[in-house]
């Protein structure tokens, strides 16, 4: 008995059993007829009443004994409740998981008891940092490079608020692990879990799952997506679920719908069974319970936020802010509003919506109300928040900065909330909070190109990609703005002039040096156009009257903090300028 005992435990620590509640309350509660899930919510012996309590199909809320009763057929294999506003679910000491949901053991029509522990807190004010695109699949440093490099930055900004009695939580928006090295380097997502409960991160996580945290080894058939899931909710739990924090009601769903489809002369990587293709969309299903958990709420100047993988709007010439486009797909497969509309719909009713994203590894605010052809949206914020492995931490390991495919630096955002006003800001890795922008001297950026031989040998193998030395233009100046949005402001002054500045593309210099020439010269890759890098969206321009003048530079965010920088020209380029 002893034996089997030790079994037991062993295969709970296996399965990440401490993400789950294994709470037993001691207050009564009884199965009522038809419930096949029941049990109580409470806070130091005390029951809470009217907590929503879900099986991610129905929802009921408990009693004033806190009891629910849940009639339920356990397809989702999980009970998990929305925790009140005012409330934290515990913790376990060493974890990093909120247990708000417990694994369904028993036969489908079999009841069976899942308690729940909270503890009381005032979070009416309260952070929500927002990491995503972790990508640790144990390469390139990439454990050692998130403890060193970014962890420092998550416990300065955490700490900057806990001193002054404001909780601090996180939202993960996926990507946490990389499903293509699952078994390559057998690190899937269960072992980035205890990575991250290894490394001692501070703040508990809420998690979405992203694309590369399904199991490609998973076949294709009809149920590819949810068997793809499997591993993640033994680890981390539902796939969409919702909880309170404050005045702010928090939505996380799975809007990636795994395919894993075979595909003729495909080399799909070691135990994966097909492409690992997906589609960008909210399942009618998981609507569904939105709908539900929705009607819950009776005041409709909470603020919605809505946590998911990939983004759902973008401007579609975004220097132009004229046109919105989708990442969602419609039932073939292409990119097309009316599924994004449909999606957004479900949040008409509430005052101020907000979805927080990630998958493209870049930053990008959409303000929807820009948009004039569809006015249903003035409500809706898309917040596409950088990759904290930016370019899959490729330039950091090669000796470089870290830096996003747009060039702009790795990092995360920072979401406060006071009640029911929300504001935010971006902290990139290397330069922290304070600053929000780089700037670059066009003429030694060409000069740099005309007669650095690496960059000449990357660009005669990759025409496609910008050639700054055929720049005509002396004196221009480039501003990158990382998190730039339609309402933030640029000034720039020259000796008290004040300088025309344009809104215009252009490729990040410095992110085709840091990760470009290191992927195909370096690596003596030089297949043409295999590393061409993105134009950013966030580039603004100056010209100046000379080579050698300052510049006064001053942008202003969406709440009126301003950043500001005095630019001494020439200005030196390299990989590793700031």
């Amino acid at each position: 008995m002893k034996r089997v005992l030790i079994i037991i435990i062993a295969l709970a620590i296996v399965t990440g059993a401490t993400a789950q509640s294994t709470f037993i309350s001691t207050l009564p509660a009884k199965a009522k007829r038809g419930a096949t899930i029941y049990g109580v919510v409470e806070c130091e012996g005390k029951p809470i009443a009217g907590v929503a309590v879900s099986d991610g199909y129905n929802i009921v809320k408990t009693d004033k004994r806190g009891v629910y009763n849940l009639v339920s057929e356990k397809k989702n294999g999980n009970v998990f409740i929305t925790i009140p506003s005012g409330y934290e679910a515990i913790v376990a000491k060493g974890d990093i998981q909120p247990q708000y949901w417990a694994a369904l053991t028993a036969e489908p029509g079999t009841a069976e008891r899942h308690d729940f522990a909270l503890k009381a807190v005032d979070n009416s004010r309260h952070v929500m940092l927002t990491i995503t695109d972790i990508h640790i699949s144990h390469q390139l440093g990439d454990i050692e490079q998130f403890e060193k490099n970014v962890m420092p930055r998550i416990r300065e900004e955490v700490e900057k608020y806990r001193s002054q009695g404001i909780p601090v939580y996180t939202m993960c928006m996926g990507d946490s692990s990389f499903d293509l090295f699952w078994y390559d380097f057998m690190f899937d997502i269960g072992d980035f879990r205890d990575t991250i409960k290894g490394i001692g991160y501070p703040t508990p996580i809420f998690h979405a799952m992203g694309n590369h945290d399904n199991d490609g080894a998973t076949p294709h058939d009809e149920n590819t997506d949810f068997n793809a899931t499997e591993r993640y909710r033994k680890v981390f739990g539902p796939t969409y679920y919702s909880f309170n924090i404050g005045g702010v009601h928090y939505i996380m769903l799975d809007n990636i719908r795994y395919r894993n489809e075979k595909r003729p002369n495909m080399k799909p990587g070691k135990n994966m069974a097909g492409a690992r293709n997906y589609d960008h969309i909210v399942t009618e299903e998981q609507l569904e319970w939105v709908r539900k958990d929705l009607a819950l709420i009776e005041d409709k100047t909470t603020p919605i936020v809505v946590g998911m993988h990939s983004p759902v709007y973008r401007l579609l010439e975004e220097h132009k802010s004229t046109k919105l486009y989708s990442y969602f797909h419609d039932n073939q497969g292409n990119r097309t509003l009316p599924p994004a509309l449909y999606f957004s719909d479900t949040f008409k009713d509430f005052k101020s919506v907000h979805y927080l994203t990630g998958h493209t590894h870049k930053l990008y605010t959409t303000l929807c109300k820009v948009n004039s052809d569809y006015p249903q949206l003035a409500n809706t914020i898309d917040h596409n928040v950088g990759a904290i492995c930016g370019a899959w931490w490729f330039t950091a390991a090669h000796g470089g900065p870290h830096l996003a495919p747009d060039g702009a630096p790795a990092g995360f955002s920072v979401f406060t909330a006071d009640d029911k006003k929300i504001e935010w800001y971006y902290t990139s890795t290397d330069c922290g909070a304070e600053k929000q922008f780089r700037t670059f001297d066009i003429n030694t950026v060409r000069d740099y190109y005309r007669t650095n031989g690496e960059i000449r040998v990357f660009l005669e193998n990759n025409p496609k990609s910008t050639d700054f030395a055929q720049v005509k233009t002396d004196n221009r100046v480039a501003i990158h703005i990382w998190d730039w949005a339609p309402d933030w402001k640029i000034k720039v002054t020259e000796n008290g002039r004040e300088l025309k500045v344009t809104h215009r593309p252009m490729e990040n210099p410095q992110y085709t040096v840091a990760y470009c020439v290191p992927k195909t010269v370096w690596r003596r890759n030089l297949k043409k156009d295999a590393s061409t890098a993105d134009k950013s969206a966030h580039m603004f321009h100056v010209t100046a009257s000379a080579a050698d003048t300052t510049l006064e530079i001053t942008v202003t965010d969406s709440f009126g903090r301003e950043y500001k920088e005095t630019m001494i020209r020439p200005k030196a380029f390299s990989r590793n300028m700031q």
